[in-house]
This record gives C-alpha cells, structure tokens and sequence, in this order.
C-alpha cells in the first residue's frame, strides 16, 4: 500500500485531498506525500496503526500546501510531538482526540460558554 502511495503522490499532478483511513500505511507513505505532492492539501491517515512521530513531522516539515492532517487513533503518534507542530506549522490543522477537544472548547469559549462551577449539594 505504501508504494501505491508513493506512486499517486509522484503522478498525481494536481492531488488536493487524501484520504487514507484505516490503510495498512506507514511513515514511508506520508513522507514520500510530503516529498512528491506540491499541491496536496488534505491528508487524512486517522486510524493507520504504523504511522510515527517520524511520518507526522516529515510531511509537515516538506510539505508546503498540506492544509489539514488527520492522525485520529494513529496511536504511535506523541500528543508532544502533534503539540510542538501546532506551534511550529500553524498553518496545518492537526486532528488528533487531544487537538480536536482542544478547537472544540476553544470556539465554545468564544461563543461565551463557561464551565459551570458550582457544586451541586
């Protein structure tokens, strides 16, 4: 699958959206999207139990058009690494349960929402 991958990054000329849910994918896959996709802005690999720290960092650092990336359940991801590349490329919207709890509460906040702090007796 990774070398499937590999192949639609390098001919797929104009590839905006990917998605990869569930696929048997690894860091290869998402380094050789970042390497070979100039215009690639939506990847999706929520739920590919072999992605890395190393994948997740690699196709941020290279690619320049990558908008959004799912790494949802990608369990071999550190919530400190997706913590430093939200600092470091704010451009990208990582989607991790960490993250989207984080953007979820954040927009409630905005919207004039506050957690109700009394005890109830």
């Amino acid at each position: 699958v990774g070398r499937c991958v590999e192949i639609i990054a390098k001919e797929g000329r104009s590839l905006k959206e990917l998605y990869l849910v569930s696929c048997k994918i690894t860091d290869h896959a998402l380094i050789s999207i970042g390497q070979y996709s100039s215009t690639i802005e939506t990847v999706d690999a929520g739920w590919c139990k072999e992605i890395t720290d190393q994948g997740a960092t690699q196709i941020a650092r290279s690619s320049k058009s990558l908008r959004y990336l799912g790494l949802m359940r990608c369990d071999k991801v550190n919530e400190e690494t997706v913590e430093r590349l939200v600092l470091q490329y704010p451009h990208i919207v990582f989607s991790t349960v960490m993250q989207d709890c984080k953007r979820t509460l954040e927009r409630a906040y905005q919207m004039g929402w506050s957690p109700n702090t009394s005890t109830a007796s």
